[in-house]
């Protein structure tokens, strides 16, 4: 057999070496969206978790400021939502330790300074309460905190988000709501 009788192959390493290319162009474009996705995900997570943490901190407030024979439901903050523009003011009665509050006037101040707190801490936070007593002479609170969802505001859904959002709260699909009972 001569060297010149095999078969030549003439361009086969270029094809080959063109698809290994792609291949690895398409990994790391999937690795790119994989890291995308993750950043999103673990950012809202932590609006969920800032959530929490306030529901349990308005919680630890009425408690605080519960005294067995009031009526709890200087507590309720039910006003239909609107996307704040500003942090709500404190009122005009200010509670701390050198001047004591009585219960309604506590619960007001406790209020506006929680709602300052979901509105800074949260893209455009705001909330919703429902305190009521419970079948066991207790009372129960029903919390809703709501954000904006920067991930879904470039989004072109249209459909209101209903996750956890309270009976009537008309809201943009942008809106992200989180559901706490709570009792007291």
């Amino acid at each position: 057999m001569t060297p010149h009788s095999l078969p030549t192959q003439r361009g086969a390493t270029l094809i080959e070496v063109l698809v290994s290319i792609l291949l690895l162009a398409l990994g790391v474009l999937a690795m790119a969206a994989m890291q995308a996705n993750a950043v999103q995900y673990g950012k809202v997570s932590e609006f969920r978790s800032v959530a929490t943490l306030l529901a349990n901190d308005l919680a630890d407030r009425m408690r605080a400021n519960h005294p067995g024979d009031q009526d709890m439901s200087a507590y309720n903050l039910t006003a239909a939502y609107s996307r704040p523009t500003t942090s709500p003011a404190l009122p005009k009665v200010q509670c701390d330790v050198t001047q004591p509050c009585q219960f309604a006037d506590m619960a007001a101040y406790d209020l506006a300074q929680w709602l300052q707190n979901v509105y800074q801490q949260l893209p455009e936070g705001t909330a919703y309460v429902s305190v009521a007593p419970n079948s066991s002479q207790q009372y129960a609170a029903d919390i809703w905190v709501a954000w904006t969802d920067p991930a879904s505001a470039s989004s072109s859904d249209s459909t209101p988000n209903v996750d956890s959002c309270p009976t009537g709260f008309k809201q943009p699909a942008t809106v992200r709501c989180m559901y706490f009972h709570v009792v007291l």
